[in-house]
């Protein structure tokens, strides 16, 4: 990352994101709170198995240009996120649309034990799911959790 061409990347996107932060002033949404929902009939979460995360703004606003995007995250490791995995794989960034006070994931989770997921619009983060994972065997879209 000594190269200039790096720095000069990085620089970009830090003025890119200082910017937007500020434009975007006090009315920015927030991420009120992250649910997850099974993909079909399931009992639990289990690896393997993919499930929808939808993050709710704050300020109920519909698609105005002051909606930030959102990213989702699980701080523990040991998943997979689509489509911003798919993204990172090719060092590019996603981050979802906020649409209708909603912004969307699926997640796989690829370990058993505890996983804590976020979803966040700024720097100030968002809420935190903890969650337990078990064993699973996904059957068409739902899921078997032992």
């Amino acid at each position: 990352m000594n190269s200039p061409r790096a720095r000069i990347a990085a620089l970009a996107v830090s003025v890119c994101v200082a910017v937007a932060s500020w434009s975007a002033g006090a009315a920015r949404a927030d991420v009120a709170r992250i649910d997850i929902l099974p993909l079909g009939p399931s009992a639990g979460y289990g690896t393997g198995c993919t499930y929808a995360l939808v993050a709710t703004t704050k300020d109920g606003k519909q698609n105005t240009s002051r909606d930030l995007p959102v990213s989702f995250y699980d701080l523990s490791g040991g998943s997979y996120l689509f489509p911003q995995d798919d993204f990172y794989a090719r060092k590019q960034i996603y981050v979802s649309p906020v649409l209708a006070d909603r912004s969307f994931a699926l997640w796989t989770p690829t370990r058993p034990g505890k996983h804590r997921l976020t979803a966040y619009q700024t720097s100030a983060g968002g809420p935190i799911r903890t969650i337990t994972v078990r064993p699973g065997t996904p059957i068409g879209p739902g899921c078997l959790v032992r």
